[in-house]
């Protein structure tokens, strides 16, 4: 059997779009877990259940491949254990906040462990392949997937003004009180955040500006429609190690992008993008003059494209291999091992 065609991806979480295009992309499926209830206190109960749980997808299925995806670092172990007693290749995804936030350096050594014994080490930037490199072991950078424009659901944009649209989740790495200050300096324009409005302080939420729409969660292809309704995409982050994937979905679907001036991601998107400190000030003007030049910038993210596709394509054959037993791997591949978020 090939191992590739009955992967299945396992993420902590109501759902991740790298996760579900990378089951896809190596002909598998995705599996989300995440358990009620959310308060921190409870988080070890919620990691019971789950890790109960996800062990019992796994005998269940039986899959001869599993990717899991980091942080938290409970998954890796469940998977470990798991594999120890089943023919697997396990792959470890590992998100950038596994290494840099502060939330999981208690976990580094297990996370180590656990990339130690899975046959691959995926991870989001130059800076972690460079992290994991310093650990002896040979990690994969494979960057976000691009959607295409038929991935989003349309719908007729009635709007007095022109929209840009905040994409990103309004947790706690992003600058969202910069960004709404900002909005107030344009009027211009309607400012629409999406996620999850209860993560903004009910203050920021009351003394939000008029031209600010809080758009709550969307399904995915909402998130994209909305971004594809937009006359500018703005993307905005505190994390300097961070790639965030909505600049990828702005590129891919050709819109005009403004992102916070961190160095990994003007390495990745260069010109295609405008690029700003998070200073109310300098994002409003940055988002007016993305606005300005939007034909020109819509052209270069369409010019991106095809580097980022191809990029992945790479990326993506030597994993294959690799789940195959046919590429580099790991060290001590007899240990199989995963993550999730």
């Amino acid at each position: 059997m090939n191992p590739a065609s009955s992967l299945v991806a396992v993420a902590w979480d109501n759902h991740q779009g790298r996760t579900q295009a990378l089951a896809d992309a190596l002909g598998g499926r995705a599996l989300y877990l995440r358990s009620r209830p959310k308060q921190k206190l409870a988080l070890p109960v919620r990691y019971l259940v789950d890790g109960i749980r996800m062990w019992r997808l796994l005998q269940r299925d039986r899959p001869p491949a599993v990717l899991v995806v980091t942080p938290p670092v409970i998954p890796p172990l469940v998977a470990w254990l798991w594999s120890l007693g089943h023919p697997c290749s396990v792959v470890v995804d590992c998100h950038t906040g596994a290494f840099h936030s502060w939330r999981w350096r208690w976990s580094m050594p297990l996370l180590r462990l656990a990339c130690r014994g899975a046959r691959a080490t995926l991870v989001h930037t130059t800076a972690d392949e460079e992290l994991v490199q310093a650990w002896n072991l040979k990690p994969l950078l494979v960057p976000d997937d691009i959607p295409e424009v038929a991935m989003a659901e349309s719908s007729p944009v009635i709007a007095a003004r022109p929209r840009v649209v905040v994409a990103g989740s309004l947790d706690g790495n992003e600058p969202v009180a910069a960004t709404l200050a900002a909005a107030r300096l344009l009027p211009e324009f309607e400012v629409r955040f999406t996620g999850d409005q209860h993560r903004v302080a009910a203050r920021l939420r009351r003394d939000a500006p008029a031209n600010v729409v809080f758009t709550g969660w969307l399904d995915y292809p909402q998130f994209l429609g909305e971004l594809l309704a937009s006359g500018v995409v703005a993307v905005f982050s505190t994390d300097p190690f961070i790639m965030n994937r909505a600049a990828f979905e702005a590129v891919g679907l050709g819109r005009p992008l403004v992102l916070s001036d961190l160095p990994l991601v003007r390495v990745r998107f260069g010109d295609a993008a405008v690029f700003s400190p998070n200073d109310p000030q300098l994002m409003a003007d940055a988002i007016r003059g993305a606005y300005e030049r939007r034909e020109e910038l819509a052209s270069k993210s369409a010019g991106l494209q095809g580097r980022l596709r191809a990029d992945r394509a790479r990326a993506l054959e030597r994993l294959r291999a690799v789940i195959e037993g046919e590429g580099d791997s790991n060290p001590q591949p007899v240990l199989e091992v995963a993550e999730i978020r």
